[in-house]
C-alpha cells in the first residue's frame, strides 16, 4: 500500500506538470508523447565513440567553445516562455525537466559572446541509478569506463551551422575527467541529421535499441551490431 506522503508528492508532481504545460502552450505535443505511451515502437541507434581513437573535431560554421552550464544560460536556451514556436518549446521544456532534476553534468557550446547555442548532458556510471530511474530504463547500464550523452539540443536560431557535432565531439572528450574512454548516446533511426552529427562527433553504431509500449507497459530490447550491421546503419559512408 501506497502511504499517503508518497501519494501526495506524485499528485503534486503531475499538477505541476500539468500546469507547466498548460502554461507553456505544449498541451498538443505533451498529449501526442502521452499517446504514444499507450501503443508504439520505435527504433533507436546506440553509437559508441572511443575517446583513445584520435579524432579530428569538426569545425562549427561559427567559433565555439565549451564549459560547463551556468544557471544564468538557462534563460538563454531553456527558457519556455520565449517567442519560439510550439515544438521549439516543448524541446526546452523536456530539457528544462532534466535539469529540474539536478542528475548528470549539462554542458553547453557557446560562440564568441558566450551565449550558449547548444546543451547536452553528460552522464558516468556514477549516475546509473539516476539515469535508469530518470529514463526509465531506456539506456543500457553504464559500465565503469563509459559515460551517457544525452538530452541535446539546438535552438532554431542557431541550427544549420554545425554547432552539434562540434560541440558534441568535446563535450563527449569531458568524459575523460569522469575515468570514461568510451561515451555512447542514442538516436532514431529516421533522425538522418543528427545520426550524421553523431557520426561526425566520432561516433559510430554499435547496437539496435527496439522500444515496444503496450497500455503503458515498456519493453526495452537491445541488439549488439556485427561489422556488416554497422556499416548498414552508418549514414555517413566512408
Amino acid at each position: 500500500m501506497q502511504d499517503n506522503s508518497s501519494a501526495g508528492t506524485t499528485l503534486t508532481r503531475y499538477a505541476r506538470f500539468a500546469r507547466t504545460t498548460l502554461e507553456s502552450g505544449t498541451f498538443i505535443p505533451t498529449m501526442r508523447s502521452v499517446g504514444k505511451r499507450a501503443l508504439s515502437t520505435s527504433h533507436s541507434y546506440g553509437l559508441k565513440r572511443d575517446l583513445a581513437v584520435p579524432h579530428e573535431t569538426p569545425v562549427a560554421k561559427i567559433p565555439i567553445s565549451v564549459r560547463a552550464m551556468r544557471d544564468d544560460d538557462v534563460e538563454h536556451i531553456l527558457d519556455t516562455h520565449a517567442e519560439v514556436d510550439t515544438a521549439e518549446r516543448w524541446e526546452r521544456q523536456t530539457r528544462g525537466r532534466l535539469l529540474d532534476q539536478g542528475i548528470g553534468s549539462p554542458y553547453v557550446a557557446v560562440n564568441s559572446d558566450d551565449e550558449p547555442c547548444y546543451v547536452q548532458w553528460l552522464f558516468s556510471a556514477e549516475d546509473n541509478d539516476d539515469v535508469q530511474s530518470f529514463f526509465h530504463g531506456i539506456f543500457p547500464v553504464l559500465g565503469p569506463d563509459e559515460a551517457l550523452l544525452e538530452g541535446a539540443f539546438t535552438p532554431v536560431r542557431h541550427q544549420g551551422k554545425r554547432i552539434m557535432s562540434a560541440g558534441m565531439s568535446l563535450i563527449a572528450e569531458k568524459a575523460t575527467d569522469l575515468g570514461a574512454r568510451y561515451v555512447v548516446t542514442f538516436v532514431g533511426t529516421d533522425n538522418i541529421a543528427s545520426l550524421k552529427g553523431c557520426e561526425r562527433a566520432g561516433f559510430l553504431p554499435y547496437v539496435d535499441r527496439v522500444e515496444k509500449r503496450l497500455a503503458g507497459r515498456r519493453r526495452m530490447e537491445f541488439h549488439e551490431m556485427d561489422a556488416a550491421g554497422v556499416e548498414r546503419a552508418r549514414v555517413l559512408k566512408p
